[in-house]
């Protein structure tokens, strides 16, 4: 670890500040890749269904990756890792765009790309978790995921809408700013001095090696509780909870601006509560807090089936929000303490795969309940889902404490 930041506040902290600004610049242009490359494929093929492909290998992608990218952070060096992953990145969108302006971009490509880069984000994320370790000291590390945070849940926000304006002046535009954002962030990785050098291990990227991360997490019970809870189901009910939601706004306002305003208004949510948390310390009352969001979701979702003013959905999710992403702020913090150094990319990889791997069911078990009765029997079935939740997360925390 480098210890010329040790002391150093955050905001005098240059490693730091370089980290977060090139970080911020590659999640902008991720989440302009987000919106841009369906509708690229919607405008080539005139087919949704084929635009559905992308999150299709999205998804695929991340459940075979996932556990593999976590063993290659931890067996080369992170900030090195990194850059290869940002080259890569814009040697794709650069591809992308050029085959965008000579009028010929085939779906395979497309689709070859969405996997290529899936993969770069599934390497990057762990590695990134894995260098942070390095640039600032352990008693920051709340404050500065806190910040980390922050700048995701505002890339969240800025990045769809960036995507759309560039999109509509021409579809090679998205992609060629991408690659120009992932170079920045390129030059401020390299302009970083600390290093984090993965452990020592005899035989690294073995299947032993690769699911270390997995056996880790599974025998810490208060971590695998939490995970598989407030993670992985908390993760699919709300993915639910917002398939439901937008479709309300949809139908009380077909243009689409009712439901990009309930999208926003969440994203802010986020926003607001990745900044509170610091302030609130709430990487000091972990448990607490996953506690409280929980229980905030379960009081709140079930108040949305009498709701029909698009704005006040989207406030209302938007509390949700808020307090989830304290929750996610404390609960990182502990669990990033908690993990030896030497496995913090595969524990990363493994907490996102447990998080992430049932995230599919909750739009799609939205879908289906909405049909069949209505959204607001669809809010009050995720309610309650939540609420039962909440009860086995109180629960097991408090047998566990």
């Amino acid at each position: 670890m480098d210890g010329t930041t040790t002391g150093l506040p955050l905001r005098k902290n240059r490693d730091f500040r370089l980290l977060w600004f090139g970080g911020l610049l590659a999640n902008l242009g991720s989440r302009m890749w987000t919106l841009a490359l369906p509708l690229l494929v919607l405008r080539e093929t005139g087919s949704p269904a084929e635009a559905g492909l992308v999150g299709s290998v999205a998804g695929i992608t991340l459940v075979a990756a996932v556990i593999p990218a976590g063993a290659v952070a931890d067996a080369v060096e992170r900030r090195r890792l990194m850059l290869g992953c940002e080259l890569a990145g814009v040697a794709v969108s650069v591809t992308l765009a050029m085959s965008v302006l000579a009028g010929n971009p085939m779906l395979w490509l497309m689709l070859s790309a969405v996997a290529v880069v899936s993969v770069q984000g599934l390497v990057y994320l762990p590695a990134a978790n894995a260098l942070l370790r390095a640039v600032v000291p352990a008693g920051q590390v709340g404050p500065a995921l806190s910040r980390l945070q922050a700048r995701e849940a505002g890339a969240a926000v800025a990045g769809p809408l960036l995507g759309g304006l560039l999109f509509g002046v021409s579809p090679a535009v998205p992609f060629a700013a991408m690659a120009g954002g992932l170079l920045v962030s390129f030059w401020c990785l390299l302009a970083i001095r600390a290093r984090s050098a993965p452990g020592r291990t005899e035989r690294p990227l073995t299947p032993r090696h690769m699911v270390a991360g997995l056996r880790f997490v599974w025998r810490q019970r208060y971590v695998r509780t939490v995970l598989v809870v407030f993670g992985g189901g908390l993760n699919a009910a709300f993915g639910g909870v917002m398939l439901v939601a937008l479709t309300t706004g949809a139908r009380t306002d077909p243009s689409g601006r009712s439901s990009g305003g309930i999208v926003a208004l969440a994203a802010v949510g986020s926003l607001v509560g990745a900044l509170l948390a610091p302030r609130l310390r709430a990487f000091e009352h972990t448990r607490s807090a996953v506690t409280l969001c929980c229980w905030t979701a379960g009081v709140i979702v079930p108040l949305l089936a009498a709701v029909t003013a698009p704005l006040l959905i989207g406030a209302l999710l938007a509390v949700v929000l808020c307090v989830t992403a304290v929750g996610n702020v404390a609960f990182s913090t502990e669990l990033l303490q908690l993990t030896p150094e030497e496995l913090t990319g595969r524990v990363s990889s493994a907490t996102n795969l447990i998080s992430m791997a049932s995230q599919p069911i909750g739009p799609l078990a939205g879908g289906l309940v909405t049909d069949r009765f209505g959204q607001a029997i669809a809010f009050l079935v995720f309610g309650a889902v939540i609420i039962i939740g909440a009860v086995v997360l109180t629960a097991s925390l408090r047998h566990q404490t």
